[in-house]
């Protein structure tokens, strides 16, 4: 089994995430910044980046720290900067100046697509900040030995304070609350438990290169939402379909496509990933046990 750095541990993947390579035998130490982890300290540090690894001493590292708030990014674009890209850099120069044998596992974002998907891994289109930030972090991951994952999910959250899409949308529903929900924006997420289950593979298989990680046959955010809504058996006349391109309040431009293409995927791992409406219904249950 393997020694595993999770950065970003305390997140809303990291929450998920950390208790899968645990069950697995993986000794897992937890770097968060604030939350309380096994480590907390900030990836901004070049000196206490290299004090990590030197505590750590990983043999794999997940990296899941960073700035996911599309809009936050595109309003402080240095904030974004330092966290998807300073920190992460720091912790690539740190393995390659002490030449420490390490595997990295980098979560990057289906956000650095557009136009008519599905597309393929180097169908790149960067339309915001949060993209770019991304992009150039990927950049820093090439440096070492590395396997990249662009991803989306949804699934209940167990990080205080974090919702995920779906986490958004239970809650409204079961409210009552007005949502609108943009029918010009596709999208192929994976449910967080099947994401969970895959990143274990990677930590064991240890592929280098750039992989598309999501489910087969996308649809948009508001079919997904309708989807969603009947697999529980919630109303849905608080939906409202909108379009995002219509949207004045949102600071950052968000692609209309973000489906993936994931074959490269499916052939180096040799698994058949799922169908969208299936992990829409994978992930019912866990809802179901909230009510």
């Amino acid at each position: 089994m393997s020694r595993i750095l999770v950065t970003g541990a305390t997140g809303l993947l990291g929450t998920a995430l950390v208790p899968v390579l645990a069950a697995q035998g993986h000794t897992v130490i937890r770097h968060g910044y604030k939350a309380q982890a096994d480590i907390n300290m900030d990836l901004c540090d070049r000196n206490a980046t290299e004090n990590l690894l030197f505590e750590a001493y990983p043999d794999c590292i997940v990296h899941l720290a960073a700035l996911t708030n599309v809009d936050t990014c595109e309003l402080d674009p240095n904030l974004a900067y330092q966290i998807n890209f300073v920190g992460f850099n720091n912790l690539c120069q740190s393995l390659r100046k002490h030449r420490i044998n390490c595997h990295l596992l980098h979560i990057s974002t289906d956000q650095l697509y557009d136009g008519l998907g599905p597309h393929k891994e180097d169908a790149i289109t960067i339309r915001n900040t949060y993209a770019f930030s991304k992009f150039a972090s990927e950049l820093a991951a090439s440096s070492v030995p590395s396997v990249i994952v662009r991803t989306n999910f949804f699934g209940p959250s167990h990080c205080s304070g974090r919702s995920s899409f779906s986490d958004w949308l239970y809650r409204g529903l079961k409210r009552g609350e007005p949502l609108s929900v943009f029918e010009d924006v596709l999208f192929s997420p994976l449910s967080i438990v099947t994401l969970c289950n895959m990143l274990a593979k990677l930590v064991i298989r240890r592929p280098t290169g750039v992989f598309n990680l999501g489910s087969n046959n996308g649809m948009s955010k508001a079919d997904f939402a309708f989807a969603f809504a009947a697999a529980l058996g919630l109303p849905t006349h608080t939906l409202h379909r909108t379009r995002c391109v219509d949207m004045t309040s949102l600071s950052a431009r968000r692609p209309s496509d973000m489906r993936m293409d994931c074959q490269l995927f499916e052939e180096t791992m040799g698994v058949a990933l799922p169908n969208l409406a299936d992990e829409i219904t994978l992930i019912r249950s866990h809802y179901l046990e909230k009510t």
